[in-house]
């Protein structure tokens, strides 16, 4: 039997998170995933999503930035500028998508975020494929307080749904 061919995605998209003033973090742990996925798994572009600002850089052009660096063509590259939480990264990259007609897409972000990403993207109507990018191991104590903010704010987009999605 024949191996099966890697999943084939329209686009490829990846969060934002804190910028750092150094070339570390999850940020960067992202965007070598995105990128990664990018080369081997095909994809006609990348979504660079996320509006906040650290350093005076939004987050989808640091990513941007990143992405090139590891061999992603720019003009393949869209960022989406607005959002500023996960919840706004799944309805503003929705209404990209919709406008594109892209069907498939693959998320890329932490892998202790995922879950609650897919939650949001899924609220707004995308089913996405995960392309967790793996955390460095943490103690007990961060495991936790990552534990109990990731609840936090999966109970923050929970009751912020409605807002966005108003008849």
């Amino acid at each position: 039997m024949l191996p099966l061919a890697p999943a084939r995605y329209d686009a490829i998209v990846v969060l934002g998170c804190r910028v750092p003033e150094e070339a570390t973090g999850a940020l960067h742990r992202r965007a070598e995933r995105a990128a990664s996925a990018f080369h081997d798994l095909g994809g006609n572009r990348v979504i660079a999503s996320g509006g906040r600002r650290w350093h005076g850089v939004a987050e989808a052009t640091a990513l941007r930035d990143l992405l090139i660096a590891a061999g992603v063509p720019a003009d393949r590259i869209v960022r989406e500028l607005w959002s500023l939480s996960t919840i706004e990264n799944a309805s503003y990259t929705a209404e990209l998508l919709r406008g594109a007609s892209i069907p498939r897409i693959a998320l890329v972000t932490c892998d202790w975020h995922m879950q609650r990403a897919l939650a949001c993207f899924a609220a707004c109507g995308v089913n996405a494929s995960s392309l967790a990018a793996p955390s460095p191991p943490e103690g007990a104590y961060l495991s936790r307080r990552r534990h109990l903010f990731e609840g936090v704010r999966t109970w923050i987009d929970r009751t912020s749904l409605p807002l966005w999605f108003q008849p």
